[in-house]
């Protein structure tokens, strides 16, 4: 009877060893799921932290002066700005540097509210405006020259991101970029559309 007990304790030593095998197999691949995830996030924090820069183009069948309107006036802008749900100045300063305002950005219920402050302007010509945010600060510099009557705009931009929106900023540039592209349209349709 003694040769049969060593046989009976030999399948509970295998179903422990089989159950202890397989727990740490899946704490292994939580390991390896957790590892890799804080590296991404480490990756997507630095590469988050550069200037990201977007440029978009497009020609308008209109002279710069019927379209450098569409870049200043508060009504104009909520009309091709997509999200854009509100322009408030915040001093007198109307279309000069210095001049700030605030913008309400509505997306799908999002609300976000930024400064936005004209840093250089020639009428007709070029805008360049630094909005600003906790997330954020965006540099847009719009140039406007003239073509056999028509109006070819550009705009560069830069954004510098910060805090948690640094991590999601690499995930997000190509919706801002096809959003300015988007944008872009928009006033092509609505300037020429004015005539």
């Amino acid at each position: 009877m003694n040769e049969s007990a060593p046989p009976a304790e030999a399948p509970a030593t295998e179903e422990a060893a089989t159950g202890s095998t397989a727990v740490n197999r899946w704490m292994r691949t939580i390991s390896v799921v957790f590892v890799v995830a804080i590296i991404a996030v480490v990756v997507l924090w630095f590469v988050g932290g550069r200037t990201i820069y977007y440029h978009a183009q497009v020609r308008i069948l209109a002279p710069p002066a019927k379209v450098y309107p569409y870049l200043t006036d508060p009504d104009l802008l909520k009309q091709w700005m997509g999200d854009v749900a509100a322009i408030t100045p915040l001093d007198d300063k109307g279309d000069e540097v210095g001049a700030k305002s605030t913008v309400l950005v509505d997306s799908n219920g999002e609300k976000l509210e930024m400064v936005s402050e004209i840093v250089e302007i020639t009428p007709d010509k070029s805008l360049k405006v630094r909005l600003t945010c906790d997330m954020f600060v965006v540099v847009s510099d719009y140039q406007l020259s003239e073509s056999q009557g028509a109006t070819e705009l550009s705009l560069d931009m830069a954004a510098d991101f910060h805090g948690l929106a640094r991590i999601t900023a690499p995930l997000i540039s190509s919706a801002i970029q096809e959003k300015l592209e988007a944008d872009f349209h928009r006033l092509r349709d609505d300037v020429e559309s004015a005539k």
